[in-house]
């Protein structure tokens, strides 16, 4: 009989094949306690062990970039970066000493208090880090414990085509040398879709789906299984109708991904020949890489909240230094940074923000731009290293989460300290940088003629938007059926954003999910919308749509679709721009 397991899909793709039950040894940490004169020796014990866990890291990390490229060795160097975090070396050593315990113990009570404050925050990304913690810490418990950590598994066969592993959760690291071994596909226990295992999955290829319960003890070891990275859904011993479905999705996909590579030398206009930009979000090196691969115009979302988060430095000299190196990789395509989006939902180092404070309600707290105007002289080093990096390529500097135009002339402000600040000490910087802002929240989308003034560009964040117009949180699955961006209300509203923005001469981009979505491309470009910028994996999608799309045929249904409550009921407004596509 058929067994059908789901969870997040993370990776897309269809693998076929058997299972292979990967299993580590548990890892049993105990409490016991030690005498005041082994203190040292205990701490000592600590900084050895994760010496060797950073080695090994490194070892790693090096030999993953040589045999399967840049990405997987950063992402796995993410790990080795988190092995230097002061506040955890800090804390367990303050708890060595005050309760005479052991290393394992003090570093898993760290971990407890660290993953508490991951589990209550909003933004999934940044939540999803606590992942990346507990795997770091295991790593140096293991070393510690004298447990085997050199092997990831000790039962991983030599090859691994046609072969699903199913583990508990997966470390970048041990990804990596899964797809080493020519793993077809993964399925873990734990993990979600914003992890560094699912994105580690993505940018290699693997079907991957994680967070699926109780995968190691359902499934067998040996037994036929199909894998949908789509969906998120998992077939044990699948029955010939299932398997000639997915064998059949599967020639499907070859001939998809085929007809987008038809699509990557095409420029990016419309079918009645309007030109449209497409540019990238991204933080990464090797999501800067794969958008340059694919012909971006440039980067229209550029994070910088990895600079600040558990620890890490965020002076202004680190985060020009980060700067220069996205700008190096770019090689002259425009870089659009957005200053940081912390807030009482995202932690930070209490050193960078002494403002900070956990809120009731984190998405209408203290946050984004609202805290950075709290905590001047910090948000000044960033925008006096934003400046910097202008001086030697092109560099936008856009603000999240505006709510008035007060807030813009504030940062205008505060740039212009920042400039004479440069000015007295010498150092080069574009003084017309373009300064623009984020559209996330309704008061400001009504209110765009305001901002006119002062904004040289604006980026829509379709994820807040939508969550605040729709009173509806996307990752809560009892409400998540209510955050649709084909509302009429929402339809409306990006309507009004797009045509001011045009009245007022500002540039207008969507950076939100939505841009990626080639579901809604058309939907876009019937509201007006030219210049999309999304995670470089969906480049591809979006503009094959654009390329088969007639703007004015989806632009007509669109105002059909609006001005009739009729045709509102009878059918989707997605099916209604597909169809004014058909019929011509």
């Amino acid at each position: 009989m058929t067994l059908a397991l789901t969870g997040h899909a993370v990776a897309s793709g269809i693998a076929i094949g058997r299972t292979h039950l990967a299993k580590r040894s548990e890892l049993q940490i105990a409490e016991y306690r030690i005498e005041r004169k082994d203190v040292g020796k205990e701490i000592a014990r600590y900084h050895q062990a994760v010496d060797a866990a950073r080695r090994q890291l490194d070892e790693l990390s090096q030999r993953i970039t040589r045999n399967v490229g840049i990405p997987a060795g950063e992402i796995i160097q993410t790990h080795v970066l988190m092995l230097g975090d002061d506040s955890i070396k800090e804390a367990t050593e303050k708890q060595i000493r005050s309760e005479l315990c052991n290393a394992e113990w003090a570093l898993q009570s760290q971990l407890e208090l660290i993953l508490s404050e991951f589990r209550a925050m909003d933004d999934p990304y940044i939540r999803s880090r606590g992942e990346d913690i507990s795997q770091v810490v295991r790593l140096v418990q293991r070393k510690m414990t004298q447990k085997s950590a050199g092997k990831p598994f000790e039962n991983i066969p030599g090859r691994l085509a046609e072969t699903m592993v199913i583990a508990a959760d997966l470390t970048p690291g041990e990804l990596a040398i899964l797809h080493e071994h020519g793993v077809a596909g993964i399925v873990t226990e734990h993990g979600g879709p914003h992890s560094h295992t699912a994105i580690l999955a993505s940018s290699l290829g693997i079907p991957a789906v994680l967070g699926v319960r109780l995968a190691q003890s359902l499934l067998r070891e040996g037994e036929p299984l199909v894998l949908d990275g789509d969906l998120g859904l998992v077939y044990a011993d699948p029955d010939e109708v299932i398997l000639s479905h997915y064998h059949q999705v599967q020639r499907d996909t070859v001939r998809f991904r085929k007809s987008l590579e038809k699509v990557r030398e095409l420029p990016c206009r419309s079918m009645d020949g309007e030109s449209i930009s497409l540019q990238a979000n991204g933080e990464r090196q090797e999501e800067l890489l794969q958008a340059i691969d694919l012909g971006v115009t440039g980067i229209g979302l550029y994070r910088t909240e990895f600079l600040h988060i558990q620890g890490m430095a965020s002076d202004e000299k680190t985060q020009l230094a980060e700067y220069m190196a996205a700008i190096k990789t770019l090689n002259g395509l425009p870089l659009t940074i957005r200053t940081l989006d912390l807030g009482a939902d995202k932690p930070a180092d209490s050193a960078d923000f002494d403002q900070l404070s956990r809120s009731a309600n984190p998405a209408l707290g203290l946050r984004a731009v609202r805290l950075c105007l709290r905590d001047t002289d910090q948000f000044k080093q960033q925008l006096r290293a934003i400046l910097r990096a202008s001086a030697t390529a092109p560099v936008r500097c856009l603000i999240p989460m505006l709510t008035s135009a007060r807030e813009v002339m504030m940062v205008r402000s505060l740039l212009d300290e920042a400039r004479e600040e440069l000015d007295e000490s010498g150092l080069a910087y574009d003084p017309n940088l373009p300064l623009g802002g984020m559209i996330e929240v309704p008061a400001a989308a009504l209110a765009i003629e305001e901002f006119s003034e002062n904004l040289d560009f604006i980026s829509v964040g379709t994820n807040d938007l939508l969550q605040y117009m729709l009173a509806a949180d996307r990752a809560d699955e009892q409400v998540a059926h209510l955050y649709d961006l084909q509302h009429p209300g929402v339809v409306r509203l990006l309507r009004h954003i797009f045509r001011s923005a045009e009245a007022s001469h500002i540039p207008v981009a969507v950076c939100g999910e939505v841009a990626g979505d080639r579901r809604y491309t058309r939907l876009l470009l019937a509201l007006g919308l030219r210049e999309f910028s999304m995670h470089p994996s969906r480049l591809l999608e979006v503009k094959q749509v654009i390329t088969e799309t007639h703007i004015p045929r989806v632009a007509a249904s669109l105002s059909q679709w609006l001005s009739s409550t009729e045709c509102q009921h009878d059918i989707s407004l997605l099916q209604l721009l597909d169809q004014s596509q058909q019929t011509h």
